[in-house]
């Protein structure tokens, strides 16, 4: 379960002078390699469509999904949240931790065109994974904004790639998810988008 939460976080856009601020639809698919979890169960779980909203360094992700919900992340305090639907309460954790730190990378150019953009292609390997990152630095984001996020590999990835991905393919020893954008739409986004809801609980993660 730590993995779902943690790939849909990252799943997963201007030019390299600013960051993109906006909100980008992702579909997602999975493939189960566990015979507990079938691949519907897991769409039916975690969610099929991903709506992702940024500004500098916030960010946060509403799913359709009947498990997870919505993912917060607010750069000043390097801390997400995600709200489940089986409790009200906010559960965040550190993001300067990682427990699955990656230990190689290589580029691959001119791999796969999405929604129209020819992308390059970031694999990323880790002792229990290998994520591909499809992207063009056409749809730019700032590194530093994010240089104390080491959670999920992700400074690691955005430090090469400059950009947030059109595409991730996550592959690990319990499922694969490909999470694929269908949808950008650049626009100026409140402050109060990253607001903590003030109905829900504040508590630490316990996955």
């Amino acid at each position: 379960m730590r993995k779902l939460v943690l790939l849909l976080m990252l799943s997963p856009l201007m030019c390299l002078a600013q960051s993109f601020e906006g909100k980008i639809t992702y579909s997602n698919g999975y493939q189960s390699k566990s015979s507990k979890l079938t691949d519907a169960q897991l769409a039916t779980m975690m969610g099929t469509t991903q709506n992702y909203y940024i500004k500098g360094a916030d960010y946060k992700s509403d799913f359709n999904g009947s498990y997870i919900k919505m993912q917060l992340y607010k750069g000043k305090e390097n801390r997400g949240y995600t709200l489940t639907s089986k409790s009200d309460s906010l559960y965040w954790e550190d993001y300067s931790k990682n427990s699955d730190v990656a230990t190689n990378f290589e580029v691959q150019k001119g791999k796969e065109t999405v929604m129209g953009v020819l992308c390059d292609a970031l694999i990323v390997y880790t002792p229990t994974s290998k994520t591909t990152y499809y992207y063009n630095n056409k749809y730019g984001v700032t590194p530093a904004l994010f240089n104390k996020h080491a959670y999920g590999n992700w400074y690691y990835v955005i430090s090469k790639t400059k950009t947030l991905p059109l595409k991730i393919i996550s592959e690990n020893n319990q499922f694969t998810l490909t999470s694929t954008a269908v949808s950008i739409t650049p626009m100026k986004l409140a402050d109060k988008t990253f607001e903590l809801p003030q109905n829900n609980k504040v508590a630490p993660a316990f996955w």
